[in-house]
């Protein structure tokens, strides 16, 4: 979540052990960067993320490294040849896919690789947020002492706050925050029993892990369609010894959401496999990343 940082917060998210020293472009390094809240400790996700795929822009076999890493999960990004030139853009928020106007935190994607063909979305946990699992949706939540604004399903009264007739209160207006897409865009992708009207009792089917998950795949779906881009994934990575409830969460959606054509356009692969790639590699740069990265997760995580 984006946030204006003190001066002596900033530099101690500079100083980080975990941030790579290449990781960052100029314009980044500064208080207007979507910081985490927790970006100035050792074991944040957004740092390693960033040490992971901000470093990767300044390799010179960039394209090779990423071409290799998303073949595996994702063969048709694979190429007879010479591969793609891949873009890498760390922190991408772009409100207006998703209709997230106004007020709230809109989809935030951790590191977005794009080709002239192809986008895909990366969501990284590393040792705290892999153990909690994707986040879940805040109208169900508690703030300051009140009561959720959503009674938890999806269909006629379950919006609590404004007794709306709304089937899910996030798809009206409610002050400056707009109407979210989520579940118009969802039916291009998601099995239809996701759709059946709720009644109180039952539990929405966004209602837990699903819903950060399916607002990822929708962001990369709709970058996909409005960028002309042939094809569109979604890659959840962490360490391996912090996966279990991340793969599982991931399994779930697959199976209980995706419909069958889409069920492989959302991967998980660990970052033990993604040093393996950057080992792979001649150069030295890429060899010093792969370094760099597992020291971290040694130190941090054993």
């Amino acid at each position: 979540m984006k946030r204006r940082l003190t001066k002596a917060k900033l530099e101690r998210i500079l100083r980080n052990p975990t941030l790579h020293p290449e990781a960052l472009l100029a314009d980044e390094a500064g208080p207007d960067f979507p910081w985490h809240k927790d970006a100035d400790k050792e074991h944040s996700s957004q740092v390693f993320c960033l040490s992971a795929f901000g470093t990767l822009r300044h390799l010179r076999r960039r394209d090779r490294v990423v071409a290799d890493f998303l073949s595996e999960p994702f063969p048709k990004t694979r190429t007879r040849r010479q591969p793609r030139k891949w873009h890498v853009f760390p922190e991408q928020e772009q409100p207006d896919l998703l209709n997230e106007c106004g007020r709230g935190q809109s989809t935030s994607i951790d590191a977005l690789l794009v080709s002239n063909q192809e986008v895909i979305s990366v969501e990284a946990k590393f040792k705290t947020d892999a153990n909690q699992g994707f986040g879940t949706c805040s109208q169900v939540a508690r703030k300051q002492g009140r009561p959720p604004a959503c009674q938890g399903f999806y269909g006629p009264g379950s919006d609590r706050r404004k007794k709306t007739k709304a089937w899910c209160r996030l798809e009206n207006w409610d002050g400056t925050r707009s109407p979210r897409l989520y579940w118009s865009l969802g039916k291009a992708f998601f099995q239809p029993d996701i759709f059946q009207q709720q009644q109180r009792g039952d539990v929405c089917p966004f209602n837990g892990p699903n819903y950060q998950l399916m607002r990822n795949f929708l962001f990369a779906a709709a970058y996909a369609q409005r960028n002309g881009k042939g094809f569109f994934g979604v890659l959840a990575i962490c360490p391996e010894a912090t996966s279990d409830k991340v793969k599982q969460q991931i399994e779930d959606f697959r199976r209980n959401v995706l419909l069958p054509p889409f069920q492989s356009r959302l991967k998980f692969v660990t970052y033990e496999r993604y040093i393996e790639v950057l080992r792979s590699w001649d150069p030295k740069d890429a060899r010093e990343l792969a370094g760099f990265l597992e020291e971290r997760i040694r130190t941090l995580i054993g």
